[in-house]
């Protein structure tokens, strides 16, 4: 196990990346949080790790956090993001406010992300995805951000989750799981929503689980949900 610590990938965008148990605890899985500091200089935390003192201090050093962006199967540590940064609004992917029932969200987020996110962030909801995954395009680097759509978990230290991530065609490759493949509910709907993003002139992806690739973003998601 590891504590989150920022990482810079491009001017006006960081992440942090730790472990947590998933499956029960039985799996040790890496999540990343990935953060976009605004035109006003607001910051944006989209799927918030577990905020410790350091990461913290790291991100007040950026500016004020104005927005948590909550996803659906993303939400283990929003209420606690939410307590550490009280002014900020809490936005929820579809699903997320059913999941977490405890948090009381300010707004929704789909296809209209808030006016103060104009020319830096859009937004869009990947139809017939059973997670409900709101994928984030930050214009100024040219960054796709994603959650479960696609994982690229290079590394691990545990064998039992080396195991698991080789089982369900997680591991040493960027493309989505076996599972969640497997359950598209409208593959028509699905591939519209894929062919949206890729409008988008994006280069880098910032998955929620694994690496982020720095490069060939458009052509590695093609080629991962055979678009």
């Amino acid at each position: 196990m590891f504590e989150p610590r920022l990482v810079q990938h491009d001017t006006n965008l960081w992440s942090a990346e730790q472990e947590f148990g998933w499956q029960g605890g039985l799996i040790s899985i890496p999540v990343r949080m990935t953060v976009v500091r605004l035109g006003n200089g607001q910051l944006v935390l989209h799927s918030p790790v577990d905020i410790s003192r350091e990461l913290h201090a790291e991100l007040d050093a950026l500016g004020p956090v104005g927005f948590i962006v909550v996803p659906e199967a993303h939400g283990r540590f929003a209420e606690a993001a939410s307590q550490a940064f009280p002014s900020a609004r809490l936005m929820a992917a579809p699903g997320a406010p059913s999941r977490r029932k405890s948090l009381a969200f300010h707004d929704s987020l789909a296809d209209q992300p808030p006016p103060a996110w104009a020319g830096h962030v859009e937004s869009h909801l990947v139809l017939g995805f059973p997670l409900h995954e709101v994928v984030l395009f930050h214009r100024p680097s040219r960054s796709l951000v994603l959650t479960d759509l696609c994982f690229n978990i290079r590394r691990s230290s545990s064998r039992v989750a080396r195991l698991f991530f080789r089982a369900n065609g997680m591991w040493q490759r960027f493309g989505p799981s076996r599972i969640l493949r497997r359950v598209v509910t409208d593959r028509a709907a699905f591939r519209r929503s894929l062919e949206r993003v890729l409008r988008w002139d994006f280069e880098r992806i910032v998955p929620g689980h694994g690496d982020v690739l720095e490069h060939g973003g458009p052509a590695a998601l093609r080629a991962a949900w055979k678009i």
